[in-house]
């Protein structure tokens, strides 16, 4: 592929993630997206050959571009396995801070049927066996209960970061504001720590 042909396609790409993640697939028009990149909506379907296919490629690059777990945090959870929980939520925290249409595109996603989800399965699974190497290592050492399924472990954690995110004007209201202040979310993170370790 040529370089400007490149340069087009992700023009196109980082248009419609922009895009779909503000209003979804059915909210979303070819000639809207078109319009935004400023090409002809026919380059849209010689790169991708639909809406349908623009929008799971949409999915894939964003789920693609997510660390869920940068070295440096592996490395620290490996020194300090009591800081597992933690280190893992603020990452996730982080990670939903760095990527704001990741939750945007998953909530959209999850609204759709499952067309859209074929190529996800798989993407993460090096990133998935990783971190349960250093759950199972923080069960084997007594700072996790036994009792926890890696799987449970992790939905957890991830339920707390993208709730946290993807609620935070309707929680400010019906919680408190000062749960998303930079403060509260130290709090909520160590709080979170402490109802996951053993006690």
């Amino acid at each position: 592929m040529q370089q400007r042909a490149i340069e087009t396609r992700e023009n196109i790409l980082k248009t419609a993630i922009g895009i779909f993640s503000e209003r979804g697939y059915h909210g979303t028009k070819v000639d809207q997206l078109a319009k935004a990149a400023a090409i002809n909506k026919q380059r849209i379907y010689a790169y991708f050959h639909s809406k349908s296919g623009l929008f799971d490629q949409c999915l894939t690059t964003v789920f693609e571009g997510v660390k869920l777990f940068d070295a440096k945090a592996m490395t620290a959870a490996r020194l300090e396995p009591s800081r597992l929980t933690e280190i893992i939520l603020r990452e996730y925290m982080a990670l939903h801070k760095k990527h704001p249409y990741f939750w945007r595109m998953l909530a959209w996603t999850n609204l759709e049927d499952d067309s859209s989800l074929k190529k996800l399965p798989g993407l993460k699974e090096k990133d998935y066996t990783a971190l349960k190497e250093l759950f199972d290592k923080a069960v084997e050492l007594g700072l996790l209960p036994r009792s926890v399924s890696f799987e449970t472990y992790i939905f957890t954690l991830m339920a707390v970061s993208y709730f946290y995110h993807s609620n935070r004007k309707t929680l400010s209201k019906t919680l408190s504001p000062e749960l998303f202040t930079s403060q509260g979310m130290e709090k909520l993170i160590a709080e979170c720590s402490l109802m996951i370790a053993v006690q």
